[in-house]
């Protein structure tokens, strides 16, 4: 009777719980130029997002929306992936000066770096790692160590962690997404330059944009000089101080504010004062067979955009290429939260009415699932524990045997280690892990207890 109730009150909250996220998450107001600030406010609250601060350009206007506790256009927040563009104009700029060409195998530079596909080697091109069509597997991203600057050689064993790396695709012939791309031209920018990457880029891309507040995150201790950073757990918005990845640097850890980001935006849009010729050279590149991706940026027709995800922060920008308007977000949280946002800003400046609807963040989605998942597991175990039949017992011995091979298995064959997804998981993914092989061992223990006793019966 009282297992009954247990589960009949689990069932219950799992139900409650599923209403609330939902109805939480749902807004059917209509946001317009009008009251756009009031949206920004909305999606925060939706999607819990602490501090945002949005630099937005419309026609001749240009101004910020800021939310959260002391958070204005002098706000620093990571930018995540959306560094790559800044990291991309690098090389560009040392091709312009004649002392690289993109058409360059990386083994001009990197001789020891040696990718295979199907067991023969292939040499992959600067502009091959600028499109991301270098093959290099996606998930080498948790092949990063942690590490700070002060820690010799770091960027150098980043990429010979994955000198051999067995590629997915024929360089050239595939787009797949591998921040660890942008890495290795960091490394190529100091084999040419002889200069540090964040050195290099900093006195020549952003000095040149007027982008004094901006620097490279390269130690623990420059997390003092952002917003507090948060990722999802336990349906709220947790503060997290993520590690430092030296190596990924040039892939997603520029630190930056909307006011150098407004400077930086200016030089992308129809308006562009940009004298290098650089921004031009990225936008009229041919795109067509490379996913439409080229040096940091998606390119299309109308727009040009990209997004950014640290374990604690988030960003996305988004340019017009036919009229004068742009929104660069900035995000205190990891997840989808400033991708949406930015989206909805976008469409509002090109005069849209939009509604909210049902508005759903990955990482609170799944931070959600995982909560249900936890109630879900013991429901059923209280479910099935009366079932003593042998089949039921030898059934519960071989799902936990299973599950339990699987949890070893998994992370290897993925090639994403519990260090990573810990990292950059919502922390109740590791709570419903814990719990699921907790309640594994249970079941393989009373299984085969029941089975004994039902043995020494029939005995």
């Amino acid at each position: 009777m009282i297992k009954k109730i247990i589960r009949r009150t689990i069932l219950i909250c799992t139900i409650i719980l599923m209403i609330v996220y939902a109805l939480m998450h749902c807004d059917k107001s209509v946001y317009t130029k009008e009251n756009v600030e009031e949206y920004v406010s909305k999606m925060c609250e939706i999607n819990g997002v602490p501090g945002l601060s949005a630099a937005i350009i419309d026609g001749k206007d240009e101004y910020y929306i800021n939310h959260g506790q002391s958070i204005d256009e002098n706000s620093r927040f990571e930018l995540g992936s959306t560094t790559k563009a800044f990291t991309a104009l690098g090389i560009l700029k040392l091709e312009k000066e004649g002392r690289l060409s993109i058409s360059d195998s990386v083994s001009i530079y990197l001789p020891w770096f040696k990718p295979t596909f199907k067991e023969k080697a292939y040499d992959i091109t600067i502009e091959e790692l600028l499109c991301h069509m270098s093959g290099i597997p996606v998930w080498t991203i948790s092949t990063i160590p942690e590490g700070e600057d002060t820690d010799e050689g770091l960027l150098t064993k980043t990429i010979q962690n994955i000198k051999n790396v067995k590629l997915d695709s024929i360089p050239g012939t595939h787009h797949e997404y591998a921040t660890i791309n942008y890495d290795i031209l960091a490394l190529i920018i100091e084999e040419v330059t002889g200069q540090k990457y964040e050195d290099y880029i900093s006195a020549e891309i952003l000095d040149s944009m007027d982008m004094h507040d901006s620097f490279f995150r390269t130690k623990d201790s420059h997390t003092d000089m952002t917003v507090q950073g948060y990722k999802t757990g336990f349906l709220v918005s947790l503060p997290y101080n993520a590690p430092t990845y030296y190596g990924n640097t040039a892939a997603g850890y520029l630190v930056s504010d909307t006011s150098d980001l407004m400077k930086w935006m200016k030089n992308w849009t129809i308006n562009s004062q940009d004298t290098s010729g650089l921004v031009n050279d990225v936008l009229k590149h041919d795109v067509s067979k490379t996913g439409n991706y080229f040096s940091g940026w998606n390119i299309y027709e109308e727009y040009i955009c990209h997004g950014g995800n640290n374990p604690n922060f988030s960003s996305q920008v988004i340019i017009s290429r036919q009229k004068n308007q742009g929104v660069f977000v900035l995000s205190d949280l990891a997840g989808s939260s400033a991708t949406n946002i930015a989206d909805g800003i976008y469409r509002i400046l090109l005069g849209e009415k939009i509604t909210i609807g049902f508005q759903n963040d990955a990482n609170k989605l799944t931070d959600c699932l995982s909560i249900v998942a936890i109630l879900l597991l013991i429901y059923f175990t209280l479910l099935l524990w009366d079932k003593r039949s042998r089949m039921t017992n030898i059934v519960r011995i071989i799902g936990g045997v299973v599950f339990i091979a699987a949890v070893f298995i998994l992370p290897v064959i993925f090639h994403y280690p519990y260090n990573a997804m810990y990292v950059w998981l919502p922390i109740t993914v590791f709570m419903l892990l814990g719990v699921s092989v907790v309640l594994a061992v249970f079941n393989i223990f009373t299984g085969c207890l029941r089975c004994i006793r039902n043995t020494k019966g029939i005995l």
